[in-house]
């Protein structure tokens, strides 16, 4: 007899942890008897964290303690996880006439699917689970590999106008004719939205195998509507439903999302052609990514590409610029404080950019201006998947893809004792190396008519074309500021242009005056030296523009202000 209840309990738990609905149960005193599988996917806190625990402390809001305290139902009530939404019938768990606890059962409908699970143990009195299965409101059965029926909750034996216990051990075919439930076992496949006549009702079901030890040992049947006209009138309200969030997610991912997406990275030669290829492959995996390029090369905008092509791109897209952010300050802007972390901490503290990003991808650029220390414990964020808040000593884990960028050789700083070597082999995991203009200079065709179109929307004018000696001149410039000092150049050129055409009295002084004696130049100097040449001449030619403004100067150049301020040092230019 033990045997056989010992075998009963089992299969009766195996049915709950089968359920794709989130149950949750507490008792009297308000504390989590049951949290099956689904609870722990969709809570995201594992079952041994949560069971003996208040509900409150788990779940702050949960309506089950307004159930607990006033006996009553609440059913059709919705909530949101994530990108997910929920609906839910809470119901008091009765025993002989006294509220022992409430239950509440969660249905996905964004996508009516999985309902069964993994089967997993789970530890609770036979009777507990049998009180629990009872109370709710949705209509469950089960049968063996036989078909003969194993489990039946009161919901389904009232619309089948029978006692539970008469039903038990019977064929499936015996109490509902035109039931397949039995099939299940066999073929081991789920059966979505099958139609079911009962008792004169035509109602909705869903059937699933029970699994066990990677072993069929029954199904699983619960009946989804009880009536075909409910269907009809929620699938109405999940249209409904699909046209705002459709309408939500598309305002939230133009204030959080990518700003760029593959379709905004310009070329088409054979370097561009399998960059893009590249970064559609890459996107579709979890792992960290590392940019190397030259300034100006838009590692920025691989990067936004790569999160807008994966399968997190309705998360955040955070930025942090490694060389921007004081060193004092990089690890709050990272990682986050608590209230009272430091003298200043903003009242109730702050989260750092590795929670907002979670869900999402970080990408921290210039990551090679990164402080050695800043370094050790980014390394232990990508080991162990979480971090900690200045002033807390509780870890937090965070699900986030961390895409990095630079364009400083590692290689040397590592060998100069500025960079870490174990961080380089965790960044460097999938590489993208950016072409410099200069190693395609067949796309620059394309990339200054994608300019032009862009400037003419915002600045109202009607360029067609560049004249003859500017396209020579593009093509024969090493363009040491690449794609960005391209634009740059092309933006300029519209503040001073008054036709259709861009000319070269319309570029900035130091293209001019290397169209005007680029022959000379190149007959009389190296490569190298007039490359030095042109580049000082260039950074001169931006100070002068911007009035001696470093960081507008940069700007305009289209490299950092570390590495303007490097350029000047080098060319003895005080500014």
């Amino acid at each position: 007899m033990k045997n056989v209840l010992e075998d009963a309990l089992s299969e009766e738990l195996s049915i709950l942890q089968s359920v794709h609905n989130v149950v949750l149960a507490i008792d009297y005193q308000g504390r989590v008897i049951v949290y099956n599988a689904a609870s722990e996917r969709v809570f995201g806190i594992p079952a041994d964290q949560v069971l003996g625990r208040y509900i409150s402390d788990v779940i702050p809001g949960t309506g089950l303690l307004k159930v607990l305290k006033t006996g009553k139902s609440h059913i059709g009530r919705k909530f949101v996880v994530g990108n997910s939404l929920y609906v839910v019938n809470r119901t008091p768990i009765i025993r002989n006439g006294a509220i022992v606890g409430a239950i509440g059962v969660a249905q996905e409908i964004t996508e009516l699917q999985h309902l069964a699970e993994e089967l997993e143990v789970v530890k609770e009195l036979k009777g507990t689970l049998e009180t629990i299965f009872d109370s709710s409101q949705e209509g469950y059965i089960a049968v063996n590999n036989d078909g003969q029926i194993i489990m039946i909750n009161r919901a389904f034996a009232e619309l089948l106008e029978v006692e539970p216990g008469e039903v038990i051990g019977k064929h499936i075919t015996e109490v509902v004719a035109e039931s397949e439930l039995h099939h299940v076992p066999r073929t081991g496949r789920p059966q979505y939205g099958e139609i079911v006549r009962i008792k004169g009702r035509e109602t909705v079901v869903m059937r699933y195998p029970i699994r066990k030890n990677g072993m069929v040992i029954g199904a699983v049947s619960k009946v989804l509507f009880r009536d075909v006209n409910q269907l009809v009138a929620l699938a109405e309200k999940i249209n409904n439903l699909h046209r705002e969030l459709s309408y939500y997610k598309s305002e939230l991912q133009q204030v959080q999302g990518p700003r760029y997406s593959l379709d905004n990275i310009i070329g088409s030669s054979p370097a561009m052609i399998r960059l893009k290829e590249t970064i559609r492959r890459v996107a579709q995996g979890p792992s960290t990514v590392l940019i190397r390029g030259e300034s100006g090369t838009g590692k920025e905008l691989v990067a936004h590409a790569l999160h807008a092509a994966s399968q997190r791109r309705f998360g955040r897209f955070v930025k942090v610029n490694c060389a921007a952010v004081p060193e004092n300050l990089l690890e709050s802007e990272l990682f986050g404080y608590q209230e009272g972390a430091f003298t200043g901490a903003r009242k109730g503290g702050q989260v750092g950019k590795f929670e907002l990003a979670s869900g999402g991808t970080i990408f921290l650029d210039e990551i090679g201006d990164m402080p050695l220390a800043m370094q050790a414990k980014l390394l232990r964020v990508l080991q162990e998947k979480e971090i900690e808040r200045l002033g807390d000593s509780r870890p937090r884990p965070v699900d986030v893809r961390v895409v990095a960028a630079t364009n400083r050789p590692l290689e040397e700083l590592i060998l100069e004792g500025k960079f870490r070597e174990d961080l380089y082999y965790r960044l460097n995991v999938v590489s993208l190396q950016l072409p410099p203009l200069r190693e395609h200079p067949e796309d620059i065709g394309e990339l200054v008519m994608h300019f032009i179109n862009k400037f003419n929307l915002e600045f109202g004018l009607h360029v067609r074309d560049l004249e003859k000696e500017v396209w020579e001149l593009f093509h024969q410039y090493n363009w040491p500021g690449n794609v960005r000092e391209l634009e740059n150049v092309i933006e300029r050129a519209f503040n001073m242009v008054e036709g259709s055409t861009l000319q070269v009295a319309h570029l900035p002084h130091y293209l001019q005056k290397q169209a005007r004696g680029k022959k000379r130049l190149v007959s009389d100097k190296p490569l190298p030296a007039l490359l030095d040449q042109v580049e000082k001449e260039a950074l001169l030619e931006a100070l002068q523009s911007t009035g001696g403004n470093k960081l507008q100067a940069a700007r305009l150049l289209g490299i950092s202000r570390a590495w303007l301020y490097k350029k000047m040092k080098q060319y003895q230019i005080d500014y």
